[in-house]
């Protein structure tokens, strides 16, 4: 895992893991041995509150990994709630086994926050900061699963490859200049990739994914309803009836998407003729990421974090609230940004693991031109 992002969580944590909740926490197990029964509700709420809001709710994939691998799962976020909900509930009609239980765990959680803390303070003395995602700079992360890969050089670089087509086309449709694409860093220990990318490209990527994520799961519904089909003794002229719909669906949408992204985020800086080009290129873009989803790759665009312009004081001149209006309405465009790119990963986590071959079987091959396509 990389230091730097470690060092990022171990802060979010740090903040996470406020005195309020943790006196509340304490207080709870003072209601359960009491036995009042309106404080226990009160405080559990509070808590359910706490944990609902946590930052770790809102993490990308690969900070959920780094969550899960230094073990802090059961101490932050959903998880957490789900783990005071489980004490509270299992042994209910035993109070002395919750709240021992519950005691438990408060002293396993502060023994961690007290890891979390002094971890955090030495990674600040060997100058190892925190990677934030700051001013208009959209990451993007691709995290190949070793199954797709097999960790060789040919198959990483192939996959990236495509990937660099897949930036450039963007970069071209949204009016940046094509260069080449810059990796940000590589998460240590693993095939994680993380490149920097403007507002405009995270949003228009975050777009075409959370579509794609969309048909792929209407695609797994279709499959899932054929294969009922079968069981009931559909025969097979009827089921190949099916199967090319299904196709038919899938590249049809797949079109669709591509010619949605050409007509919302196409410069206008770009003649008809090459916007007929980009067409193509975006339609073979949107299966190759179709394909990738169906691979197991996982695609997680992170934004930056932004500060909401300060209110001018009364006394401001004509110069400084005409550049506070500016500011503000360059928040006001990058909140939307943000929004449209956090709507898309909520949509991607209910994916989940695939790597079923949903999609293999259905792109056509003059779709699928991730060898031949230029961008």
């Amino acid at each position: 895992m990389d230091a730097s992002k470690l060092r990022n969580i171990l802060a979010d944590l740090t903040i996470d893991s406020n005195k309020n909740i943790i006196d509340t926490l304490d207080t709870l197990v003072s209601n359960i041995s009491s036995n009042q029964q309106s404080e226990i509700v009160a405080n559990f709420d509070k808590i359910k509150s706490h944990f609902t809001e946590s930052v770790v709710n809102k993490y990308s994939p690969s900070n959920l990994q780094i969550v899960e691998s230094i073990g802090a799962t059961e101490y932050f976020g959903l998880s957490a709630l789900k783990k005071i909900n489980t004490i509270l509930t299992e042994n209910s009609y035993n109070i002395q086994k919750t709240n021992s239980d519950l005691q438990e765990y408060l002293k396993a959680r502060n023994d961690f926050l007290d890891l979390v803390k002094t971890t955090n303070d030495n990674l600040g003395k060997l100058n190892i900061n925190p990677h934030y995602y700051i001013d208009d700079t959209f990451e993007v992360g691709i995290l190949m699963p070793t199954n797709l890969t097999g960790n060789k050089i040919t198959s990483v670089t192939k996959e990236l490859n495509r990937w660099d087509k897949v930036f450039k086309t963007l970069k071209e449709l949204t009016g940046e200049t094509p260069g080449d694409t810059e990796i940000n860093f590589v998460n240590n220990g693993s095939l994680q990739f993380f490149i920097d990318n403007t507002a405009q490209i995270g949003a228009c990527l975050a777009v075409a994914v959370e579509r794609v994520v969309k048909l792929y799961k209407n695609i797994v519904e279709i499959r899932i309803a054929k294969e009922k089909l079968k069981e009931l003794g559909v025969s097979s002229g009827e089921q190949k009836t099916i199967e090319k719909q299904e196709k038919e669906i899938f590249n049809k949408e797949i079109d669709k998407i591509a010619l949605d992204l050409v007509k919302e985020f196409a410069s206008k800086s770009n003649d008809s003729g090459r916007i007929n080009e980009l067409k193509i290129a975006m339609k073979g873009h949107v299966a190759y990421i179709a394909k990738c989803i169906d691979n197991g790759i996982t695609i997680e665009i992170i934004p930056p974090e932004i500060k909401k312009p300060d209110e001018l004081e009364e006394t401001a001149n004509a110069e400084e609230k005409n550049e506070n209006k500016k500011l503000k309405a360059t928040y006001e465009k990058a909140l939307k940004q943000i929004e449209i790119v956090q709507k898309s990963m909520d949509t991607i986590k209910t994916v989940g693991k695939t790597g079923v071959d949903i999609v293999k079987l259905l792109i056509d091959p003059d779709t699928d031109n991730s060898d031949e396509e230029k961008g």
